[in-house]
């Protein structure tokens, strides 16, 4: 009986001194945040922000459309460096969810906007699949 309650001690030890190297040695992996993403002009986000209305139940505010058009137009905002653009509310299939949004600002002829849309996976999926439809409609 002793060797055995050795064995199992040996194994429980050996199984401890793995963990605890894992532990600290492991390398730590961050979550990316998911994200849609969609070019535009900063004339044409009115137009942008109707066709991504379209993924949830209610048209995104236009006191949104109007405070992100606002914060992106700002002249002082360096260009081809990300910059946030705050939150807003929507719904979608239901539930009330947040969306934020940050973007890449070109000002070589105009202003130019990549624009990116974080948010819970389900909802950023389905704003991915309305965007990649609007490209091909636009023949994009």
């Amino acid at each position: 009986m002793k060797p055995y309650l050795l064995y199992i001690l040996f194994v429980l030890a050996l199984g401890s001194m793995v963990g605890l190297v894992v532990n600290v040695f492991g390398e730590e992996i961050e979550e990316t945040p998911l994200a849609a993403a969609v070019e535009t002009d900063l004339e044409d986000l009115p137009e942008t922000f109707a066709v991504l209305s379209e993924t949830f139940d209610e048209p995104i505010a236009d006191n949104d459309v109007a405070r992100i058009k606002k914060l992106a137009s700002n002249p002082e905002l360096d260009e081809m460096n990300q910059h946030a653009l705050g939150t807003i509310e929507v719904i979608f299939e239901g539930r009330p969810t947040t969306l934020t949004l940050e973007t890449d600002i070109y000002r070589e002829d105009g202003t130019y906007l990549y624009l990116y849309l974080f948010g819970e996976p389900d909802v950023v999926e389905a704003l991915d699949e309305r965007i990649m439809a609007y490209y091909e409609e636009l023949g994009i």
